[in-house]
């Protein structure tokens, strides 16, 4: 668990940085990213995200923190806060608790209310390490994201993280008990796709999307183009274009979702939800609403 110092917002908070006007890295771009990790609590990083953004045709980007890249101290959230700043409208974050680091609801909604005010757009990478996808310590954080109207997108295996039985009848049960709240799956959840869970479940659900990111090299979707281009068109309006790319992916080739875009040929109106549009709703409410929006 981490220090308390890391949700300390009261005591000894940095004052709010100074707003600064907007400043994309494109006017415009063929791609919103909705799942990148680069590092933000450096001087200097997010200008090589911007750098990266820029190379591959990215107009804005969604970054998660990992571990290794959360603020460890006041100083270092006052520093992340400050390079966001400079990055308003092209970079926007999320943000992330542990289950073992509240022992409350109340306690969750108290910071993601802070993480919310201070800009953050979404909760996750959420890994649930070692738990069941509807253990009580799960719960907690997906009904505080339900209270304060966050977005949550988890990493699924299982295995070892939010793990789950064929079917993925822990995932439908976290659907059921808070429809209010916006799912985002990611990661091994792709494998089920040849069992149908995967359709079955989006179509069910309003409230449960995907981001394709890591999908290439999962359930065969790098393989089978036919099959997986007919997935996109059916469920256009449920997911979203990402890379899970990060601050290991500077200098080398791009990531394989950029490549399966163009391979798909998707009609233009498909490709616009998902590479674009998808994001801009789920994220900031543009076009229309959506549960998590506020």
């Amino acid at each position: 668990m981490l220090a308390t110092t890391t949700f300390a917002f009261e005591k000894d908070r940095p004052a709010t940085p100074p707003v600064i006007p907007p400043n994309p890295v494109t006017a415009t771009g063929r791609f919103i990213d909705a799942h990148v990790h680069f590092q933000a609590c450096k001087a200097g990083e997010l200008e090589k995200a911007a750098a990266w953004m820029k190379s591959n045709n990215v107009q804005r980007i969604i970054n998660y923190p990992l571990a290794q890249s959360r603020p460890k101290n006041d100083t270092e959230r006052k520093l992340m806060l400050e390079n966001y700043a400079k990055y308003k409208g092209s970079i926007a974050r999320g943000c992330v608790i542990f289950p073992e680091e509240v022992n409350s609801v109340e306690e969750a909604v108290k910071i993601l209310t802070q993480e919310k005010q201070d800009g953050a757009v979404v909760f996750g990478e959420h890994y649930g390490e070692n738990l069941k996808f509807d253990d009580p310590k799960n719960l907690r954080l997906y009904e505080a994201c339900a209270k304060v109207g966050m977005p949550i997108m988890f990493h699924y295996s299982d295995r070892t993280r939010n793990m789950d039985e064929k079917g993925m009848p822990r995932l439908e049960n976290v659907l059921k008990l808070y429809p209010n709240c916006t799912v985002i799956a990611h990661g091994d959840w792709w494998r089920s796709l040849s069992e149908g869970s995967c359709g079955r479940l989006l179509e069910t659900y309003p409230n449960l999307y995907a981001d394709i990111s890591c999908t290439v090299g999962r359930a065969g979707m790098g393989r089978d183009k036919e099959r997986t281009r007919t997935f996109f068109i059916r469920h256009a309006d449920k997911l979203l274009f990402g890379t899970d790319s990060g601050w290991w992916s500077f200098g080398k080739a791009p990531a394989p979702e950029f490549v399966l875009i163009d391979e798909l040929k998707l009609p233009k109106e498909v490709e616009d939800k998902i590479c674009r549009q998808n994001a801009e709703r789920l994220f900031w409410n543009v076009g229309s609403k959506n549960p998590s929006a506020k």
